[in-house]
């Protein structure tokens, strides 16, 4: 399930498939960055996992794993 339920304050519940941590190690370009988390924010999982794709090629886990770092704050680093 990629979309998830929401928990009070607003911020998706991270799934047990998903590891934000993981993604300390994948550099992702900035304004990918940004539009994701303004994607997941919005409640668009789909739409922020297909930005980090299209930016990175990375697979959808890794993608996933990117964008549930970048709504919880968890440092990503920026790549070109």
């Amino acid at each position: 399930m990629l979309g998830g339920r929401k928990k009070e304050g607003g911020l998706p519940r991270i799934p047990r498939s998903v590891d934000p941590r993981r993604a300390r190690a994948l550099p992702v370009p900035a304004e990918a960055q940004a539009d994701a988390r303004m994607f997941m924010l919005g409640g668009d999982t789909l739409r922020a996992v297909k930005v980090i794709v299209d930016a990175t090629g990375y697979d959808l886990r890794q993608a996933r794993d990117i964008v549930y770092a970048l709504v919880y704050d968890i440092e990503v680093p920026r790549g070109s």
